[in-house]
């Protein structure tokens, strides 16, 4: 109804808890190709072992340089005021 496509080279089916005789076959019907647990959506790491360090690592770097950037942007609009007085 949206008029919003399916983008078929990005999209992928993953099988949790299900055979590889059906993963197949849905694969073939669907047109996706087969992807492995862990992936990436939205940039986050999806069906990794959210005890290991290595895991929240990059999720970590992530949040640090945005908030890096943001507290570099805060500074910057800061002194532009303070030049005004």
């Amino acid at each position: 109804m949206s008029g919003w496509k399916v983008n078929f080279n990005k999209s992928m089916l993953v099988g949790i808890h299900i055979t590889d005789l059906w993963l197949n076959e849905a694969v073939t019907v669907l047109r996706f190709e087969v992807g492995k647990v862990p992936f990436l959506y939205l940039g986050l790491s999806i069906g990794g072992d959210l005890r290991r360090l290595l895991f929240c690592v990059p999720i970590l770097n992530r949040i640090k340089n945005r908030l890096y950037s943001w507290n570099e942007a805060c500074i910057a609009l800061g002194l532009y005021f303070a030049s005004l007085f």
